[in-house]
Protein backbone atom coordinates (compact mmCIF):
# COMPACT_ATOMS: atom_id res chain seq x y z
CA UNK A 1 0.00 0.00 0.00
CA UNK A 2 1.26 3.67 -0.58
CA UNK A 3 2.03 5.64 2.50
CA UNK A 4 0.84 9.45 1.06
CA UNK A 5 3.35 11.45 3.30
CA UNK A 6 2.58 15.61 1.76
CA UNK A 7 -0.34 16.18 4.01
CA UNK A 8 0.43 18.67 6.72
CA UNK A 9 -0.69 18.27 10.09
CA UNK A 10 -2.97 21.15 11.51
CA UNK A 11 -1.30 24.28 13.30
CA UNK A 12 -2.37 27.63 14.10
CA UNK A 13 -0.36 30.02 11.60
CA UNK A 14 0.86 33.35 13.08
CA UNK A 15 2.74 36.14 10.68
CA UNK A 16 3.53 38.61 13.46
CA UNK A 17 4.83 42.09 12.01
CA UNK A 18 7.88 43.17 14.68
CA UNK A 19 10.48 40.80 16.21
CA UNK A 20 9.45 41.52 19.35
CA UNK A 21 5.56 40.08 18.65
CA UNK A 22 7.16 37.07 17.12
CA UNK A 23 9.50 36.69 20.34
CA UNK A 24 6.05 37.58 22.46
CA UNK A 25 4.59 34.43 20.21
CA UNK A 26 7.43 31.76 20.70
CA UNK A 27 8.13 32.72 24.13
CA UNK A 28 4.11 31.84 24.97
CA UNK A 29 4.50 28.56 22.83
CA UNK A 30 8.43 26.91 23.26
CA UNK A 31 8.40 23.50 22.27
CA UNK A 32 4.96 23.90 20.49
CA UNK A 33 5.79 26.28 18.05
CA UNK A 34 7.90 26.48 14.40
CA UNK A 35 9.80 29.25 12.56
CA UNK A 36 8.97 29.65 9.48
CA UNK A 37 11.49 31.90 7.27
CA UNK A 38 11.21 31.16 3.53
CA UNK A 39 9.80 27.80 4.71
CA UNK A 40 11.58 25.21 2.40
CA UNK A 41 13.62 23.34 4.46
CA UNK A 42 10.69 23.98 7.32
CA UNK A 43 7.87 22.71 4.50
CA UNK A 44 9.54 18.85 4.20
CA UNK A 45 9.28 18.29 7.94
CA UNK A 46 5.81 19.45 7.66
CA UNK A 47 4.74 17.36 4.96
CA UNK A 48 6.62 14.31 6.09
CA UNK A 49 4.90 14.84 9.34
CA UNK A 50 7.79 14.78 11.36
CA UNK A 51 7.38 17.98 13.42
CA UNK A 52 4.18 17.97 14.19
CA UNK A 53 3.73 22.17 15.84
CA UNK A 54 0.76 23.54 17.33
CA UNK A 55 1.65 26.72 16.25
CA UNK A 56 3.87 28.38 13.29
CA UNK A 57 5.39 32.27 13.26
CA UNK A 58 5.81 33.33 9.78
CA UNK A 59 8.55 35.72 9.71
CA UNK A 60 8.04 36.75 6.15
CA UNK A 61 5.93 40.03 7.21
CA UNK A 62 8.72 41.56 9.70
CA UNK A 63 10.50 44.62 7.60
CA UNK A 64 13.24 44.94 9.98
CA UNK A 65 14.94 41.66 9.02
CA UNK A 66 14.79 41.93 5.68
CA UNK A 67 17.46 44.17 3.19
CA UNK A 68 21.12 44.78 3.33
CA UNK A 69 22.44 48.34 4.81
CA UNK A 70 26.00 49.65 4.72
CA UNK A 71 27.36 49.95 8.57
CA UNK A 72 30.56 51.51 9.61
CA UNK A 73 32.06 47.94 9.51
CA UNK A 74 30.87 46.41 6.65
CA UNK A 75 26.79 45.40 5.66
CA UNK A 76 24.01 44.13 7.74
CA UNK A 77 21.78 41.64 6.16
CA UNK A 78 18.68 41.15 7.11
CA UNK A 79 17.81 36.96 8.33
CA UNK A 80 14.86 37.54 6.02
CA UNK A 81 16.43 38.51 2.88
CA UNK A 82 16.19 36.69 0.46
CA UNK A 83 19.25 34.48 -1.58
CA UNK A 84 18.60 36.05 -5.01
CA UNK A 85 19.03 39.92 -2.77
CA UNK A 86 21.88 38.42 -1.90
CA UNK A 87 24.11 37.15 -4.99
CA UNK A 88 22.83 40.35 -6.63
CA UNK A 89 23.53 43.17 -4.33
CA UNK A 90 26.13 45.67 -5.70
CA UNK A 91 28.06 45.87 -2.56
CA UNK A 92 28.30 42.19 -1.75
CA UNK A 93 29.21 41.85 -5.69
CA UNK A 94 32.46 44.16 -4.98
CA UNK A 95 33.45 43.58 -1.59
CA UNK A 96 31.95 39.95 -0.25
CA UNK A 97 32.16 38.05 -3.48
CA UNK A 98 32.51 34.78 -2.04
CA UNK A 99 29.31 35.16 -0.47
CA UNK A 100 27.99 35.78 -3.91
CA UNK A 101 29.13 32.35 -5.46
CA UNK A 102 27.77 30.54 -2.16
CA UNK A 103 24.31 32.12 -2.40
CA UNK A 104 24.18 30.95 -6.02
CA UNK A 105 24.91 27.38 -4.84
CA UNK A 106 21.82 26.93 -3.64
CA UNK A 107 19.22 24.88 -5.16
CA UNK A 108 17.71 26.61 -8.22
CA UNK A 109 16.73 30.27 -8.91
CA UNK A 110 13.55 29.77 -7.98
CA UNK A 111 15.06 28.07 -4.49
CA UNK A 112 16.83 31.44 -3.88
CA UNK A 113 13.97 33.92 -4.65
CA UNK A 114 11.90 32.52 -1.73
CA UNK A 115 14.77 31.20 0.46
CA UNK A 116 16.21 33.75 2.84
CA UNK A 117 19.77 33.37 4.32
CA UNK A 118 18.63 33.18 7.46
CA UNK A 119 16.66 30.11 6.75
CA UNK A 120 19.95 28.84 4.98
CA UNK A 121 21.72 29.05 7.75
CA UNK A 122 19.16 27.75 10.20
CA UNK A 123 18.09 25.03 8.31
CA UNK A 124 18.23 20.87 9.95
CA UNK A 125 20.48 18.23 9.42
CA UNK A 126 19.62 16.42 5.80
CA UNK A 127 20.62 13.14 7.15
CA UNK A 128 17.93 10.21 6.22
CA UNK A 129 18.04 8.51 9.75
CA UNK A 130 17.57 11.67 11.63
CA UNK A 131 14.50 13.01 8.89
CA UNK A 132 12.87 10.32 9.23
CA UNK A 133 12.49 10.02 13.06
CA UNK A 134 14.96 7.41 14.03
CA UNK A 135 16.55 7.73 17.76
CA UNK A 136 20.11 9.04 16.34
CA UNK A 137 21.94 11.29 18.40
CA UNK A 138 20.63 14.22 16.97
CA UNK A 139 17.53 13.36 17.84
CA UNK A 140 18.31 12.43 21.53
CA UNK A 141 19.36 9.03 21.12
CA UNK A 142 22.68 7.07 21.54
CA UNK A 143 23.83 5.99 18.23
CA UNK A 144 24.32 7.25 14.93
CA UNK A 145 22.89 5.25 12.38
CA UNK A 146 25.04 6.73 9.38
CA UNK A 147 28.15 6.14 10.57
CA UNK A 148 27.43 2.38 10.72
CA UNK A 149 29.12 -0.13 8.23
CA UNK A 150 25.45 -0.15 6.05
CA UNK A 151 24.96 3.42 6.70
CA UNK A 152 23.55 5.43 3.94
CA UNK A 153 25.74 8.25 4.28
CA UNK A 154 27.66 8.79 1.00
CA UNK A 155 26.41 12.51 0.05
CA UNK A 156 25.26 13.51 3.73
CA UNK A 157 28.22 12.50 6.38
CA UNK A 158 31.65 14.05 7.11
CA UNK A 159 32.90 9.75 8.37
CA UNK A 160 35.14 9.51 11.81
CA UNK A 161 33.51 12.14 13.14
CA UNK A 162 32.37 11.80 16.85
CA UNK A 163 28.60 11.01 17.51
CA UNK A 164 26.69 12.83 15.03
CA UNK A 165 28.16 12.60 11.58
CA UNK A 166 25.59 14.76 9.65
CA UNK A 167 27.02 17.91 7.80
CA UNK A 168 25.22 21.35 8.06
CA UNK A 169 23.97 21.85 4.59
CA UNK A 170 23.71 25.36 4.32
CA UNK A 171 25.84 26.66 1.17
CA UNK A 172 26.31 30.02 2.45
CA UNK A 173 27.35 29.29 6.38
CA UNK A 174 31.40 28.39 5.42
CA UNK A 175 31.54 31.77 3.51
CA UNK A 176 30.15 33.63 6.53
CA UNK A 177 32.67 32.08 8.42
CA UNK A 178 35.26 33.01 6.16
CA UNK A 179 34.28 36.21 6.28
CA UNK A 180 34.17 36.34 9.73
CA UNK A 181 30.50 37.19 9.98
CA UNK A 182 29.03 38.13 13.34
CA UNK A 183 25.36 37.18 13.58
CA UNK A 184 22.69 39.25 15.77
CA UNK A 185 20.73 36.75 17.88
CA UNK A 186 17.54 38.52 19.10
CA UNK A 187 16.52 37.02 22.69
CA UNK A 188 13.87 37.45 25.51
CA UNK A 189 16.69 38.96 27.16
CA UNK A 190 17.77 41.10 24.45
CA UNK A 191 20.30 40.76 21.33
CA UNK A 192 23.53 39.05 21.20
CA UNK A 193 26.20 38.98 18.91
CA UNK A 194 27.42 35.27 17.55
CA UNK A 195 30.40 34.68 15.66
CA UNK A 196 29.05 32.52 12.44
CA UNK A 197 31.55 29.44 12.93
CA UNK A 198 29.63 29.42 16.60
CA UNK A 199 26.20 29.57 15.34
Amino acid sequence: MAVIRDVMPAFQLYQPTSVADAQRLLEQNREDALVLAGGLDSMDWLKDRIRKPKVVVDLSGIAELKGIRTTNDGIAIGAMTTLTEVLRHPVILEKYGLLTQAAELVASPQIRNQGTLGGNVSQDARCWYYRAGWPCYRAGGNICYADTPVGRNREHAILHAERCVAVNPSDTAPALIALDAKFVVATPKGERVVDAEDY
